[in-house]
């Protein structure tokens, strides 16, 4: 009203126009800096005033401070704070699960609180009181002592499908929970953590943890159903809840010599197709993925790979899926060829975004897909369209309302029909074609220590050089695919020519194959394979060989991820090895255990790429001319000092060979009764001692705190009876033997020592395990050392104090046993 009267005042003045623009002025100006309160329009800051709950900052406008702390043990009670008000206090609380309601959240009002004892009483009351919250309120969840004793799968479920909990079933006993959600809306930021708690000695719960930040609570609306078109590729046969997507995805399609391009509707608009859609190439050969988020309910990104003819294309793909965010739907479809370059890596990102049909999926077979990053088991949204007379699979779709979190079922992965075509093909394969093995299916097992994914060993590639025997050769193959951690595109298998079964047979596992010039004569096979390698992998310094008959252990990796560093470490280490020479059930037993020796001993070992190509490679030195288990480098003119690291137990099986051969008795000696590594995580421990001078330091203090053997514990076996030894087993004593030498290459006692204890000892063979004149090995849990008197480990022992040492000597005298 004051305004109005001043431009009244204004109207009065319009024959005077030089005073009415001096009036207006005034009035404009006298309006502006008016000191009436009550006209002014505040400005609100964009952050609260101060910080709440603990947190370390202030809240944007709009959002709520929270901080919810589970409880420790059964003694310290959680805590639950929301816009900075302690929502129960230590006295409401209980054993089990605490639980705040708001039912009015964007206000927060009509808050109450709820205690369930889930250790004394079952979940009926809970599933009541879940089944009694309505849409948009939000739950505040955490717990105390147990909550998991009598916490039913049904009330899970509601966790999972109704409130979007991700780690609800993870939830053991005595573990701990921390979780907010709301009704219908999935909620955003650091919302819910878990400890599942493993019992272990000594702990009893598991570990306290909590959840803290700021949280933006949308106002519950219902969703707006989507206007389609009946009958159009968008079309779903019902209308769609507020908790669900509706989407429509069809794979290509060959027919009558015409081929079209798969499509994805979602939510009523078509974004992948056969034509251009806005910046959106159409689809293309291979694989086709749409990311799409259910929460804000839009397209993220879209992704085409040419996983037929590109190797690159497929390492996209793994790529593209793997940075897929929690909780995105991810929507796949083929189109014309997707499996040629389709490798097992990308196949196991698939499976953990819910697949179980794509290592089914054959050539040019169609396929459709919706999954989901971190769902808890398989999608049930995933089809296969199987090869038509055509030669192309018949087109295949899925229409339906997708659940905005699918809810994960126990479906196994699909078998590949590609074993029991090759069983049907081939014969001689007795351990992969049995029935309850065709049902099974073919994958590599995901890596169990997430520590070691960026480990050098899981990298380095492994190279098969295999002969000519296919059965043995799929042992090989099969114990590889069981290694966790393996990639297939790291494994390569070197074959003699190019012949249709080993071809079929490797690409049964996913592995990359080359070719080498076919030789009657393994040692040249192996040698060809060898420096085929060389060039197959020219950026790498180092390479895993598996030679022919080799089996390889669950805990392959494992051993070579602690011990594979070695190398760069110290020059003076010629390779590592995955095989004890002396590794026999009644000779080794220390799975950690690993030794430096002054052998080369082949089946699984590191290759060096500097000391091949700059010693071995095109130079005339002798060294490769017979098999590794014969012994390389056994002249130390070669070997200039330097030394293998092998394990006490062996991370590799060799095969016995059937039928006569020329080397069956020598070979029937050295494998028989052999122990290998039967855990996965079964890793050396202390492998810094390895290193050449922290090695000699080691066997120092080992010999200085060792019990000496006397002559007389030794006599009759050493007469020719069998060894029988008073120590207890178990026991992890450390025994020292001390035999007569005349130069530390003499050997002529040690053979009768090594035939006494049981080791390799073989007509005229070297001595295998010898590092400095010392011989280490297991019996019965107890350590033993061979120590000849030219060795300098001998010379630590004779420092010791004033005790004379007791030696074996007089070789002359004992009956060494063939």
């Amino acid at each position: 009203m004051w305004l109005i009267r001043k431009l009244i005042r204004v109207r009065v003045c319009q024959h005077a126009i030089a005073s009415c623009l001096i009036i207006l002025t005034f009035v404009l100006l006298s309006y502006v800096f008016q000191e009436d309160e009550t006209e002014k329009i505040p400005i609100m800051p964009a952050y609260d005033i101060e910080a709440k709950c603990g947190n370390k900052s202030p809240c944007q406008r709009g959002q709520f401070a929270y901080h919810v702390r589970t409880g420790h043990k059964n003694k310290e009670k959680p805590y639950m704070c929301l816009d900075g008000k302690e929502l129960m206090t230590p006295e409401t609380m209980s054993r089990g699960l605490n639980i705040v309601r708001i039912q009015d959240p964007t206000h927060m009002q009509k808050i109450t609180t709820q205690t369930f004892d889930l250790y004394d009483e079952d979940s009926s009351r809970l599933e009541a009181f879940l089944g009694s919250i309505g849409d948009g309120q939000l739950i505040i969840v955490v717990s105390f002592d147990d909550a998991a004793y009598q916490l039913s799968d049904a009330a899970r479920k509601v966790f999972m499908n109704n409130f979007y909990s991700q780690h609800v079933y993870r939830l053991n006993y005595r573990g701990q929970w921390a979780f907010m959600g709301q009704k219908g809306m999935p909620l955003q930021g650091d919302i819910e953590k878990v400890n599942p708690f493993a019992p272990a000695p000594g702990v009893e719960w598991g570990d306290q943890l909590e959840i803290q930040g700021c949280i933006h609570i949308k106002e519950h609306q219902k969703r707006k159903p989507v206007v389609i078109q009946s009958g159009s590729l968008c079309d779903v046969k019902e209308e769609c809840d507020y908790n669900s997507i509706p989407i429509h995805v069809e794979s290509g399609e060959y027919h009558a010599g015409r081929k079209t391009l798969p499509r994805v509707c979602v939510n009523g608009e078509l974004v992948l197709g056969n034509r251009r859609i806005g910046k959106e190439d159409p689809a293309k050969r291979g694989l086709n993925f749409v990311v799409f988020n259910p929460i804000d309910e839009v397209v993220v990104k879209i992704g085409r790979f040419d996983t037929y003819e590109s190797p690159s294309d497929d390492r996209e793909a793994a790529a593209f899926l793997q940075t897929v965010q929690d909780g995105h739907l991810v929507i796949g479809t083929v189109f014309d060829e997707a499996t040629n370059q389709l490798s097992f890596e990308t196949k196991g990102v698939l499976k953990n975004l819910g697949s179980t049909q794509i290592f089914a999926l054959d050539y040019r077979e169609m396929w459709v897909f919706i999954g989901q990053k971190g769902i808890d088991g398989a999608t049930p949204y995933e089809k296969i369209g199987n090869k038509l007379p055509t030669s192309w699979g018949a087109k295949v779709d899925i229409q339906d309302c997708i659940p905005k979190q699918i809810e994960g079922t126990n479906s196994k992965v699909a078998a590949s029909r590609k074993k029991k075509k090759f069983c049907e093909e081939y014969d001689g394969y007795p351990e992969l074609c049995t029935e309850e093995n065709l049902l099974l299916p073919v994958f590599p097992k995901p890596l169990d220590d997430i520590s070691l994914q960026s480990n050098p060993a899981y990298s380095t590639p492994i190279v098969v050089i295999p002969g000519t025997d296919l059965r043995a050769l799929e042992r090989c193959l099969a114990s590889l695919i069981d290694v966790p951690g393996i990639r297939p595109s790291n494994v390569m298998v070197m074959l003699e020519g190019s012949f249709a079964e080993p071809n079929d047979l490797v690409s049964l596992y996913g592995f990359r194959v080359d070719f080498i010039k076919s030789s009657a004569n393994y040692q040249k096979t192996l040698i060809n394979g060898i420096e085929r390698s060389l060039t197959a992998f020219p950026g790498n310094e180092y390479i895993i060989i598996l030679e022919e008959y080799v089996e390889v252990t669950p805990d392959f990796l494992h051993y070579f991820s602690q011990t594979l560093p070695l190398l760069n470490k110290d020059n003076t280490i010629l390779t590592i090895s995955a095989w004890n020479q002396n590794g026999f059930e009644h000779t080794s037993g220390d799975q950690h255990l690993l030794y430096r020796t002054e052998d080369f001993p082949g089946f699984g070992w590191v290759l060096r790429r500097k000391f091949y190509t700059g010693e071995i490679f095109n130079k005339n030195t002798g060294c490769c001319s017979v098999p590794t288990w014969r012994g390389w480098l056994l002249d130390d003119n070669m070997r200039k000092g330097r030394h293998s690291i092998v394990p006490d137990v062996s991370r590799v099986k060799r095969i016995k060979k059937d039928g006569f051969y020329e080397e069956k008795s020598f070979l029937d000696a050295y494998l028989a009764n052999r122990k290998t590594s039967s855990g996965y995580l079964t890793e050396p421990n202390e492998v810094y001692k390895l290193v050449a001078d922290e090695y000699d330091k080691e066997l120092d203090r080992l010999v200085s705190g060792s019990t000496a053997m006397m002559e007389s514990e030794l006599s009759i076996c050493l007469h020719g009876a069998s060894l029988i030894l008073q120590h207890e087993p178990d026991k992890g004593h450390l025994y020292a033997v001390y035999y007569q030498q005349d130069t530390l290459d003499d050997t002529v006692m040690l053979r009768k020592l090594a035939t006494c204890f049981g080791l390799f000892v073989h007509n005229e063979s070297h001595i295998r395990g010898v590092y400095k004149g010392l011989l280490r090995f297991t019996r019965d849990g107890n350590q033993y050392m061979l120590i000849g008197t030219q060795s300098p480990f001998y010379t630590t022992a004779q420092s010791q104090g004033n005790k004379v040492l007791p030696v074996i000597g007089n070789k002359s005298h004992y009956i060494l046993r063939r």
